[in-house]
């Protein structure tokens, strides 16, 4: 799942690539593991072996990485308007061009592939996680197409079982144009507490509300504001590094404290969020710093560079390949253990078929990706965020 472009090479923020990068491989990962011991969708005792449970548990949050998704997006489309301009969206109907040209084709080719899958593969399994998938229903098929399918819970894990994220990425695509109009005139802070409140509004007066997610508009909206405190700041305030790092590390610690006590999962979202935008804040404000340029110099890696590169193909088609690799495993490999370790083996395979998928299907729609990649490599990664002009908005609101 990609946010956006668009902002010169000079003033690119590479250790972006690797947060998505790291995210797509969680998700991969955490979709192994339920292939290899379900128990965690079903409810039911694991039958794994110890050792294999403790291996694969850091895995069962693949949630978090979703929420993170949704930020980064909110943080990556917000920062590019400030490139030539102070902040807004003048032409909607070319920002929706856009959006529609990087994301629409990869997704409809995966769900072809997906379905085909599901027809051969797919319908001859038993039990969990298979069953989330079949049968494929006319309206799943259709609520697929138009990007609906998450208004349902019967159709929402159809086919694909990551499909869903797309759809709410692409609705809040669609509310893009009046969050970033609520953002300029009503300020940073009253722009959170409104939606906050429409959020709340959500959850508690419509039925089933937990499966539409509502919070990630927050989410999408915290990562907004991150990018505009990054990029425009308050003249009074100005730009707060230190106040960045601690509220990181607060942010951290409560969301440590929320999933100990088992915090319902809004709750644990959006506390590992508040982490994730005051990170992203503060990565992009003070990169030489004695903590963030470790951290920089490992997400902007070329490994996890070149990863995050195609991790929106790796995001979307790892799931299908992972469930052929499941089909194929040798007669006999049937323990969880077995086929944990036959999956790992076929996992670089899977990841090399994904950025096969990249190469055919959406490396063409990403405006100069490949330029602007092999710039980035040559250059070093630049990792400087000038603050140029942020005194011209010193009317904005705050």
């Amino acid at each position: 799942m990609r946010g956006g472009g668009g902002l010169p090479t000079s003033e690119r923020l590479p250790f972006l690539e690797g947060i998505r990068g790291l995210l797509a491989l969680y998700v991969t990962l955490g979709h192994l593991g339920t292939l290899a011991d379900p128990s965690g969708l079903t409810g039911k005792p694991s039958a794994a072996p110890a050792w294999m449970q403790s291996l694969l548990m850091p895995f069962a949050f693949g949630h978090l990485a979703v929420a993170m998704f949704i930020l980064v997006s909110g943080f990556c489309l917000q920062l590019s308007l400030y490139v030539g301009n102070a902040g807004d969206l003048p032409h909607p109907t070319r920002f929706f061009a856009r959006r529609a040209r990087r994301i629409l084709p990869p997704y409809y080719v995966t769900l072809f592939l997906s379905l085909l899958v599901c027809w051969g593969i797919t319908d001859r399994q038993v039990g969990m996680p298979f069953e989330l998938y079949v049968p494929v229903t006319p309206a799943a098929f259709w609520t697929h197409v138009f990007l609906v399918h998450n208004f349902n819970v019967d159709w929402m894990y159809r086919i694909n079982g990551v499909l869903w994220s797309i759809a709410i990425e692409a609705q809040l695509y669609v509310l893009f144009p009046f969050l970033v109009m609520l953002l300029r005139r009503g300020g940073r802070w009253w722009f959170l507490l409104s939606n906050a409140a429409l959020v709340g509004v959500v959850f508690f007066a419509v039925p089933g509300a937990n499966k539409l997610y509502p919070w990630y508009l927050l989410l999408f909206s915290m990562g907004m504001v991150a990018a505009a405190l990054a990029y425009r700041p308050s003249v009074s305030i100005g730009v707060r590094p230190a106040l960045g790092g601690t509220l990181t590390l607060i942010g951290l610690a409560v969301f440590g404290v929320g999933s100990a006590v088992s915090a319902p999962l809004p709750v644990r979202d959006l506390l590992f969020g508040a982490f994730g935008a005051s990170l992203l804040y503060t990565l992009t404000v003070r990169p030489d710093g004695w903590l963030t340029r470790p951290l920089i110099s490992l997400l902007a890696s070329a490994p996890l560079y070149r990863l995050g590169l195609f991790s929106y193909s790796l995001y979307l088609m790892h799931h299908p390949l992972l469930q052929v690799g499941y089909a194929i495993r040798p007669w006999g490999f049937d323990s969880p253990d077995q086929k944990l370790v036959f999956l790992l083996a076929v996992l670089p395979l899977v990841v090399a078929g994904c950025y096969g998928f990249y190469l055919l299907f959406e490396r063409r729609f990403v405006r100069g990706s490949s330029d602007t990649a092999q710039e980035d490599l040559r250059a070093g990664f630049p990792l400087a965020l000038p603050l140029k002009g942020w005194t011209d908005d010193a009317a904005a609101p705050a």
